[in-house]
């Protein structure tokens, strides 16, 4: 399991755009669908859909 820091923007409008930063922890970065789990797992958070979510970027935060 692993500790990342992910780096995304929610775009919810035609000018709408909130950035924003969030640290997850218990994930397994070894599965091939990374930016899905993580999509996801941010769209349970601020309850939305997945498909307004675009990752950045994802770090290894040890």
């Amino acid at each position: 399991m692993a500790k990342l820091l992910v780096d995304f923007e929610l775009s919810h409008g035609q000018e709408k755009v909130t950035q924003g930063n969030i640290v997850i922890v218990d994930i397994n970065p070894g599965k091939s669908n990374l930016h899905d789990q993580v999509r996801k797992l941010i769209a349970e958070q601020f309850n939305c859909s997945a498909g307004i979510i675009s990752i950045k970027e994802i770090k290894m935060n040890n």
